[in-house]
């Protein structure tokens, strides 16, 4: 799967050059020389680079039956706040989604030296480090003495704002547009979420923000059929 636009190999000037400047009239051996540089190059690039659709997924799946769940267990007018089931369920398909995250780009990265692999390594590793500051922040919060509404509402934003903003990095890294788009998408409907207030922001992050992750997959997916053909 490639998440990123293909970039020029320091070797296909030089074969331009020897072939001519009439593309009409490639020498054989000079044609496929450069068909293999970049069939070459794909097949580094697309064993390299995450499979978008798959991360996507995870999310889309981990956000809207986890918000559905809190949302479902606080409407009414005798529910509050969610049910501790709820939130179990939540945090554990999060969790999971990070976990699935960070161990495929890890992966895809580890056979990779040199500047790309690090990268690759470096961001996997930020989704940890992201999600333990948010955990920090809100048990911050709580010591404080805020009350139940901003804990909750905390929780779903800052979650949507990081994960949004990892998406805007990896997609500035891949070179993908679909996933930088897709992470302004989240970090805008994470702000907007907190407008709804509760039980809505739950509904809002369910619909627009697993929605949209399942969209950007779908699109992803329906791109590499096409580019596949």
């Amino acid at each position: 799967m490639t998440t990123h636009d293909s970039a020029s190999s320091p070797l296909e000037p030089e074969l331009e050059a020897a072939i001519g400047e009439d593309e009409g009239e490639l020498p054989p051996d000079a044609a496929s020389a450069l068909g293999i540089i970049q069939a070459q190059r794909a097949a580094v690039r697309d064993a390299a680079a995450p499979d978008s659709r798959l991360i996507l997924l995870a999310w889309g799946l981990a956000w809207l039956v986890g918000n559905l769940a809190l949302f479902w267990t606080a409407r009414g007018p005798a529910a509050s706040t969610p049910a501790g089931w709820a939130f179990a369920v939540y945090f554990t398909l999060l969790g999971l989604a990070a976990a699935f995250t960070i161990t495929h780009v890890v992966r895809r990265s580890s056979g990779v030296v040199g500047p790309s692999g690090l990268a690759g390594a470096m961001f996997g590793w930020a989704w940890t480090t992201g999600f333990l500051g948010v955990f920090l922040i809100m048990r911050g919060l709580e010591r404080a003495g805020a009350g139940d509404e901003i804990i909750h509402l905390g929780w779903i934003a800052l979650s949507c704002l990081l994960v949004g903003v990892l998406y805007l990095a990896g997609g500035a890294m891949w070179h993908s547009k679909v996933m930088y788009a897709l992470g302004m998408w989240i970090v805008l409907v994470g702000g907007a979420s907190t407008l709804a207030g509760l039980p809505g922001s739950y509904l809002v992050m369910a619909l627009a923000g697993g929605g949209g992750f399942l969209v950007g997959a779908l699109v992803m997916h329906a791109w590499h059929y096409r580019s596949a053909r």
